[in-house]
């Protein structure tokens, strides 16, 4: 058999191959569209916030990189600087974030003394509450109302006339931001449960195990597949961490987002 022979390959696979490349190409190009068309008619006033918070992910890999803060802090003062903006969801992701940061630092950074890692999860506490008392408030405030109500409730605060706005399709700024507030009335309660999440491990690590276990209660309620609340709920009870199966590693649950 010649090498050629080898690699012929028939006339329905090349269909099928052109079948397969055609609708990659239409899928990324779609995504591409999309988003650009989303990003387009985000609120400008907050643009630079969101840009922020983007970069921070980015950099919160690393263990200990303290600089990302300012990242946080850059965004949490745009965030602030409008009064529609002062006590919105983001405010509690920025909270969070720091939260995680404390905690990851505490945990895995071995030049941390066993002081500074209690000092570490102080602050890590502090900043998990703030972060659940936002986001309680915000979905007591928003959490049940309908797009016609989220939309008058803004409306006083999005100035068809604020040059912010100029050059912009108004009305669709409008409209995507009713809209996103509509997606965080579901996204809020997991947002809320990662936060629970991460006080009950905070609870774990200063020896409070039935602060943790209740902590890790409330999260479940609020976000059933919560797999760190999951697992370390079972460690707590004298059982094994649960590990995601094949199906869930390859297709995760949701988790929180901006």
């Amino acid at each position: 058999m010649s090498l050629g022979t080898l690699f012929t390959i028939s006339k329905g696979t090349r269909v099928v191959l052109s079948i397969t490349i055609s609708v990659s190409i239409l899928a990324v190009l779609f995504a591409f569209f999309y988003y650009r068309n989303l990003n387009k008619n985000e609120d400008p006033r907050i643009k630079n916030a969101r840009e922020l918070l983007v970069q921070y992910e980015k950099e919160s890999v690393k263990v200990g990189n303290i600089e990302a803060f300012t990242l946080l802090d850059s965004a949490d003062s745009i965030f602030r600087s409008y009064p529609d903006y002062v006590s919105s969801f983001e405010t509690g992701l920025i909270y969070n974030n720091k939260c995680s940061a404390m905690l990851l630092m505490a945990l895995y950074d071995s030049t941390v003394s066993k002081t500074e890692k209690t000092i570490l999860l102080d602050l890590a506490m502090k900043y998990c509450d703030s972060s659940i008392v936002v986001y309680n408030r915000w979905i007591s405030a928003w959490g049940s109302l309908s797009s016609d109500a989220i939309a008058e409730r803004i409306k006083p605060y999005m100035n068809k006339d604020n040059p912010a706005f100029y050059g912009m399709n108004y009305n669709r700024v409008f409209a995507r931001r009713v809209k996103n507030i509509a997606t965080a009335q579901i996204e809020n309660p997991r947002r809320l449960s990662v936060s629970l999440s991460n006080r009950g491990t905070i609870y774990r690590h200063k020896l409070m195990a039935d602060s943790a276990l209740s902590c890790y209660r409330q999260a479940l309620i609020l976000w059933k597949e919560n797999r760190t609340a999951k697992s370390n709920m079972s460690v707590l009870m004298g059982g094994e961490p649960v590990k995601p199966s094949l199906l869930e590693s390859l297709f995760p649950p949701d988790k929180n987002k901006i």
